[in-house]
């Protein structure tokens, strides 16, 4: 956007959300519930940050200020019609929609905007993009369509927030993070909520949109594994599964009755990471070793389906600091890998290998590189962990070797990435990786607003990450949504929450 001033008004344009199943002549059919199966339990605590167990219902229930374009990453209206930004990018006005309600019937204002940003910026709430709200230091409501932020300084990935932040009832919020009062702008309403199990939702039938949504319901379901939700799928219990296991996705691939749908915004990249405290890994050379061992291709093709494609970076291909010279750096070498490792005296070291046994990909990954290890003159050991566990230790650094899981936020504003995903958040991360130089570069990608200065920040970021290699990414690959072929005008935002505005059972 460089240093210009930004303004963008509503008319004429249209929504960002990608959508799928599009119908070619026939008109949108109205009525039905659609039935929603997925693995992961529904999490109401985490509703205000981008957690994998909520893409299903976020964009169901909540609205958003705007809409990333999944290509060009220039917002769009949605609950925000227009937006001014200052030239020096340190304040930003928007005018509001006058015709949305909440569920409750109460009329959405600026006072909204302004109790949303608030309650990110408590220090008990969870969100990545809790660093971007703590520099909005003055927020002025002008009249209920108008209101004027403040910031300390400029930042690189202030649309990020925006994209991410839920307008939220604040009256209700605690009753939120407990799952007891869902009060938001969108589609649906919950009528039902039973933790572990699953969510119903009914049409809001003063929905801002007129006409949709064009489902009278949808029920979410909660099943134990992949191999269930495949099964629901097949038997017609539902018409949607969310994140399959990829090989358990690619089954359906030639059968006209279901569809494969990959996500465009490729929001899923796999890693295996180091925990730079354990001695063994805290010489950058060993974790450069362990980088080149790993075959990259092997995990795409055996574990992944062929779903996505191998990466030694952190970034979509949509991305601004996507490099596609240097995806393949770590080209999988053995032989090399052997080497350096016997030159660094470290051959025959153990090193343990944690993953998250609920993480569909986590054992395949698991075993490609206890293998690869192996095969360089390591002594790996996996361990699995139960997903509460891991995350715990993920969270709290105490996984005492290699760890292997999946982040996301590679497809947003790069600064996103290096100040909010934990993998690679540079003041405190999983990799108990502490470093003065990183933390100046990832402060520099956050406060480059110019967008030709930004290309060599990326540039020296990306040099950084491939040298110290406490996060060796592997594959980045997309979310999937594995429906029934009836299931027409399904969308989903950059963030890869559904959207059902325009949704319908043909």
């Amino acid at each position: 956007m460089g240093t210009v001033v930004a303004t963008l008004m509503a008319t004429g344009c249209t929504s960002a959300v990608q959508q799928e199943n599009k119908p070619v002549a026939n008109a949108p059919k109205a009525g039905g519930t659609l039935n929603i199966v997925q693995t992961a339990d529904i999490s109401p605590t985490t509703m205000l940050a981008q957690n994998n167990p909520n893409l299903t219902v976020n964009r169901l229930i909540f609205n958003f200020l705007i809409d990333l374009d999944h290509k060009t990453l220039e917002p769009q209206p949605e609950l925000a019609t227009a937006w001014k930004l200052a030239e020096d990018q340190k304040s930003i006005a928007f005018t509001l929609r006058d015709d949305v309600v909440f569920h409750d019937g109460r009329k959405f204002t600026a006072d909204d905007v302004i109790g949303s940003v608030k309650t990110i910026q408590r220090p008990d709430v969870a969100s990545q993009m809790k660093h971007v709200a703590a520099v909005i230091t003055d927020m002025k409501k002008v009249d209920d369509t108008h209101v004027t932020l403040t910031l300390d300084h400029a930042v690189s990935n202030l649309f990020d927030l925006f994209e991410m932040m839920p307008i939220i009832d604040v009256s209700t919020f605690d009753a939120l993070l407990t799952g007891k009062t869902f009060n938001g702008t969108g589609p649906f309403k919950v009528t039902d909520y039973n933790p572990g199990q699953g969510m119903t939702l009914s049409k809001n039938d003063k929905y801002w949109k007129k006409g949709q949504p064009y489902l009278d319901g949808a029920k979410v379901t909660v099943v134990r594994d992949s191999q269930s939700a495949l099964s629901s799928l097949k038997s017609g219990q539902s018409q949607l599964a969310l994140d399959l296991a990829p090989l358990d996705a690619s089954s359906v691939k030639a059968d006209p009755k279901f569809k494969l749908v990959e996500s465009d915004a490729n929001d899923s990249t796999l890693y295996l990471a180091s925990n730079v405290k354990v001695p063994l890994l805290s010489d950058k050379k060993v974790r450069q070793a362990i980088s080149y061992a790993v075959d990259r291709e092997r995990i795409l093709k055996q574990v992944q389906g062929g779903i996505g494609s191998v990466t030694s970076l952190p970034w979509s291909p949509n991305s601004p600091a996507y490099d596609k010279n240097e995806v393949d750096h770590y080209a999988y070498d053995a032989a090399k890998a052997k080497k350096l490792l016997a030159d660094l005296s470290v051959a025959g070291t153990p090193v343990k290998i944690y993953y998250d046994a609920g993480f569909g990909p986590g054992a395949g990954i698991a075993e490609i590189v206890q293998f690869n290890l192996t095969e360089a003159g390591l002594k790996p050991t996996a361990v699995p962990l139960q997903s509460p566990e891991f995350l715990d230790k993920l969270r709290n650094g105490g996984l005492d070797g290699l760890f292997v899981t999946g982040h996301g936020f590679g497809q947003m504003s790069p600064a996103t990435l290096v100040k909010g995903a934990f993998p690679f958040n540079a003041d405190k991360n999983a990799s108990s990786y502490d470093n003065a130089e990183y933390k100046d570069l990832a402060n520099r990608t956050w406060t480059t607003v110019d967008e030709a200065d930004a290309k060599a920040v990326y540039k020296k970021m990306n040099d950084f990450l491939l040298d110290q290699q406490f996060v060796s990414d592997l594959v980045n690959s997309a979310h999937t949504y594995t429906t029934s072929s009836n299931l027409q005008g399904l969308g989903w935002t950059m963030l890869d929450y559904i959207n059902l505005d325009a949704a319908y059972l043909g």
